[in-house]
């Protein structure tokens, strides 16, 4: 697995671009990040309980909070904060 060197929220928020230890650097979207969350509030309990979330074209990243050594808490400026993004599916949502 490969870990992220460097985290940082680009275009004023838009933007979290990671280089990972592997020399892989990537770029995911903010509302990408949002629709995708990993929290239960979004995917559910199991695949049938994933929700589809829009409207989040404009959603800017706030704050981005350390999780041990395996992941990110990143708060959005509407107010979700409860996914933790591991670094595998941090990568995982760069990837087209």
């Amino acid at each position: 697995m490969a870990w992220p060197t460097d985290i940082v929220v680009k275009d004023q928020g838009r933007t979290l671009e990671l280089t990972f230890d592997d020399g892989a650097t990537v770029s995911v979207s903010a509302e990408r990040l949002r629709v995708e969350s990993p929290s239960a509030e979004v995917q559910g309990h199991s695949p049938a309980e994933k929700r589809i979330v829009t409207g989040k074209e404009n959603v800017r990243i706030v704050a981005i909070d350390p999780v041990g050594n395996y992941a990110i808490r990143i708060v959005f400026d509407d107010r979700h904060d409860t996914g933790l993004y591991s670094w595998d599916y941090l990568r995982k949502l760069a990837t087209p």
